[in-house]
């Protein structure tokens, strides 16, 4: 099995490449439409980006050997762990929902050294690391982020391939310090801000100023000031709003603290710290609004804590994967 070299990957291609893995779990259901089948091949047809990453990833999910892992893993559930009182649909369900997560798990292994091996610093799930930089500037970097540093000639950059940072300049009006994500560019002077690369890229400014520009869009740089932040989605900036500030800096004390996010956006933020996969199978679940302080350094618990708040039931293997129906 082949694997994608990284040299010919766009910046945008880890959002094409979620994308894909999307259309991959779809028509492997083989209950598509007409209509939904028209949609992916107007998907394919975007880019030729498009069409090879959608081939890399049906390459990885229809490997004999890799599905037959993965299988395995998930259908060797003792049965005791999978609710007998359950429907027989809703049984199979959880069963093909382990399968599937189980495939993830196994891809999500597969694509992550192809951006390590571009870092010069990277953590793992559930990690933290400072770095202290040349010119003494500091950057934290949170679970699953990899970053990748160059200071030469006058400009100081880090560019951030992955997951979240945050970052404590040292003033030097000689030498900018840029960091470059995905979809932006953040230019600030002596300040502290994170970046949070995902589908939407996320700046937000604690201390300072800074001025943050997207890659695509043309349009003049924002200045954000300390308590701001801005969102950069399909290549253009949104508008600068204001922000909790205890909120955006919990995770610097492994804590996540929400007001009345979906249960499907925290979960979103668990899975970033839980080593294995949390499936979530009941939308109108999902829909409930949180509002809490939880402990990131214990993920499990967390997960634990939201199945007796909410009414879910849940099957899981070992810490590798957590369906929630």
């Amino acid at each position: 099995m082949r694997e994608p070299d990284p040299s010919t990957q766009s910046p945008n291609e880890a959002v094409v490449r979620k994308e894909a893995m999307t259309w991959v779990v779809r028509l492997a259901g083989n209950r598509l439409s007409v209509e939904d089948r028209r949609e992916f091949e107007a998907w394919r047809a975007q880019s030729p980006a498009h069409a090879r990453v959608y081939e890399s990833v049906s390459a990885v999910w229809n490997d004999p050997d890799l599905h037959a892992a993965a299988t395995h893993a998930a259908f060797h559930v003792p049965p005791a762990r999978i609710d007998r009182t359950l429907p027989r649909a809703r049984r199979m369900m959880v069963s093909a929902g382990l399968a599937t997560a189980a495939v993830l798990v196994l891809m999500t292994l597969y694509w992550d050294p192809l951006i390590t091996l571009q870092a010069d610093h990277h953590t793992g799930i559930g990690e933290r690391r400072t770095i202290t930089l040349p010119d003494q500037s500091t950057v934290i970097l949170n679970t699953q982020t990899a970053v990748g540093i160059s200071f030469e000639g006058g400009t100081r950059r880090v560019r951030l391939l992955k997951g979240e940072a945050f970052f404590q300049v040292t003033p030097d009006p000689d030498r900018p310090f840029l960091v470059q994500g995905a979809r932006s560019v953040t230019r600030a002077v002596g300040t502290g801000f994170t970046v949070r690369s995902a589908e939407r890229e996320r700046v937000t400014v604690l201390e300072g100023t800074v001025e943050v520009a997207a890659h695509d869009d043309g349009e003049e740089p924002v200045r954000l000031h300390a308590g701001s932040e801005v969102e950069i989605e399909q290549g253009r900036l949104g508008a600068a709003h204001a922000v909790d500030m205890a909120a955006a800096e919990a995770w610097m004390k492994d804590r996540l603290v929400v007001n009345g996010m979906p249960l499907t956006q925290v979960l979103d933020e668990v899975r970033r710290y839980h080593p294995g996969k949390i499936l979530l199978l009941n939308d109108d679940v999902g829909r409930h609004a949180v509002t809490g302080t939880y402990n990131l350094a214990e993920p499990t618990k967390i997960v634990a804590l939201l199945i007796k708040t909410f009414p879910l039931r849940s099957v899981s293997l070992g810490d590798h994967l957590i369906i929630l129906f």
